[in-house]
């Protein structure tokens, strides 16, 4: 449930979003499609901030990495490493460009987030969604 506090100047309060950020949305589903279930390991890093975890369900693994540091439009660095039993049978890492823009609390207010999000591909690339 979202409260919405009315500032000075137009601008709102949307629940207890104290600091923007960037996020980016990871999708490796097609590259763990022909891996075994079991024994895979996914990290993702956004900068220097890194995600690790169990690729759980094998055919659905979507999720996103925050990085509060990235205030600002400027593009960003990303990797994905998969490892299957240890073995590395992914590690691509690309630059982000374009980044959307959002400012909950209204144009011109704090905080402000932006976010893209990327795919693994089976070929070894990332590509920008």
């Amino acid at each position: 449930m979202a409260i919405f506090l009315m500032k000075p100047h137009g601008c709102r309060l949307v629940g207890y979003i104290p600091f923007g950020g960037t996020t980016v949305g990871f999708d490796v589903t097609q590259v763990l499609a022909n891996l075994p279930e079991g024994g895979v390991q996914v990290q993702a890093c956004l900068e220097q901030e890194c995600v690790r975890h169990p690729a759980y369900p094998i055919h659905s693994a979507s999720f996103s990495v925050s990085n509060a540091a990235l205030t600002d439009p400027e593009p960003v660095d990303v990797r994905v490493v998969v490892r299957d039993h240890g073995r590395v049978v992914f590690d691509h890492s690309t630059r982000l460009d374009d980044l959307d823009e959002d400012q909950p609390n209204g144009p011109g207010c704090e905080p402000t987030f932006f976010s893209a999000g990327v795919r693994a591909t089976p070929e070894g690339d990332l590509i920008q969604q």
